[in-house]
């Protein structure tokens, strides 16, 4: 199988990297999404204070993604990595003590910092390395953060059926263990046991370096513009766990329904995702495939113009199904590049900081573009199908955009080629 061959072509650290990045998925998907109704229906919190710390938990990731970047970027990628992996586990063992209010604030804070922390540290670790390109890297990371997603859910029903208690220990247990295991495993790519001279250098130059970085990235043009445009790939990769369930509810689906088009979605991307990449990289550049897979997770929310609602229930499962496989080609098509190009346009200086900052935009993306359509299902009345029409828009717009707006292949090359002095003096 051409996953299985692809991810022996790897070195052991980026195999257990592999290895993690599923079983963080894992251990997220088995708590937070039965967060809520704990805190709900045990606790008997409001719904106000929930979203309060749900929100909370949000914002100390996508808010501060730069943060962990830059960090990651001084510090190295190793230690940004380990100590997102003990404040994740540390926090998901704080919500065993949810009664107080202190804690549980405390448990959604490390939970969402921890996030902002490993993960620019990660993505910045997984294009550094040279064994097999770095969409196909990528692709492989989406793999493995797929299995965790469609697995964690259903460890997560059967072990709260046991207890909450033993929900939590078990979500944080993976990164506890990664957490050690990273300790020994991982290199640093950072100086180890420096001078004292260097050390007193080190504390001068850190408030310049860190200005350096930031400056860095916000005069790298082309890394800005690709970053803007693609909030309209995060404004739709969120709303087939936003705007579908909406739906479904209003077509007095089940919840079923939802689960079937999560679960698609994972099954098809588990078994084509790196094939998927292997044909791309050999047809066309980056650039297009972006633009394809944009198009393509825009249009497919166009299955659902047609009224299902009166039909059979194979049909409704079919226009579900067909919705699913197309969105989950487009996103096939585009995350792996669209992550890979980060590197590119960073020149392989700071990239972690790239990451970060790209996650900004990300997570105005996701506001954006659930409020967006939010507002288009409130004003159904205007059109039935406005919400799927408004996707479609982003996904060609930004598609149109981003055709117009970035650079060509052959632009990209000539100021790499141009920077490359740069980092060596």
């Amino acid at each position: 199988m051409a996953t299985f061959s692809t991810l022996f072509k790897l070195r052991a650290e980026y195999r257990w990297m592999l290895f993690a990045a599923f079983s963080f998925n894992f251990g997220f998907y088995m708590l937070i999404p039965f967060l809520a109704g704990f805190l709900k229906e045990d606790l008997l919190l409001s719904a106000t204070l929930i979203g309060v710390v749900l929100g909370v938990r949000s914002f100390c990731q996508q808010g501060l993604f730069i943060v962990g970047g830059l960090l990651a970027d001084i510090f190295g990628n190793k230690r940004l990595i380990v100590l997102g992996c003990i404040l994740r586990a540390t926090g998901f063992w704080l919500f065993l003590f949810s009664e107080s209010m202190v804690l549980l604030f405390t448990a959604a804070i490390l939970t969402g910092f921890a996030g902002a922390l490993f993960t620019p540290a990660a993505q910045s670790y997984f294009a550094a390395q040279k064994d097999i390109s770095r969409a196909q890297m990528f692709s492989l990371v989406g793999v493995a953060r797929n299995g965790g997603e469609l697995l964690g859910p259903v460890c997560g029903v059967l072990l709260l059926s046991v207890s909450f208690d033993v929900l939590c220990l078990t979500a944080g247990a993976p990164f506890a263990i990664f957490a050690v295991v990273f300790g020994f495993l991982l290199s640093n790519g950072k100086k180890s046991s420096p001078s004292p001279k260097e050390q007193r250098e080190d504390k001068v130059s850190s408030t310049s370096n860190i200005c350096e970085m930031i400056a860095g990235v916000l005069t790298n043009t082309p890394f800005i513009k690709f970053s803007v445009l693609m909030t309209g790939y995060f404004m739709l990769i969120n709303q087939i766990s936003f705007a579908i369930p909406i739906h479904i509810v209003n077509q007095n689906g089940a919840q079923q329904d939802v689960a079937w088009v999560l679960t698609l979605c994972a099954l098809v991307s588990i078994c084509l995702q790196l094939p998927v990449t292997q044909y791309c990289e050999k047809r066309n550049t980056p650039q297009y495939w972006i633009r394809v897979g944009l198009a393509l997770m825009g249009g497919s929310f166009l299955v659902l113009v047609p009224d299902w609602s009166n039909s059979s229930q194979l049909l409704h499962y079919l226009s579900l199904s067909a919705l699913a496989i197309i969105f989950t080609f487009g996103t096939m098509m585009s995350f792996p590049f669209i992550m890979s190009q980060i590197s590119e346009f960073a020149h392989d200086r700071s990239v972690a900081t790239h990451y970060g900052f790209f996650y900004i935009f990300g997570g105005i993306g996701l506001i954006f573009g659930s409020s967006a359509i939010g507002v288009a299902f409130d004003l159904s009345e205007l059109n039935d199908n406005l919400a799927w029409y408004s996707l479609a828009i982003i996904g060609v717009l930004t598609a149109f955009l981003f055709g117009i707006v970035m650079p060509s292949p052959e632009k990209i090359q000539a100021n790499q080629t141009n920077a490359s002095p740069k980092r060596q003096g």
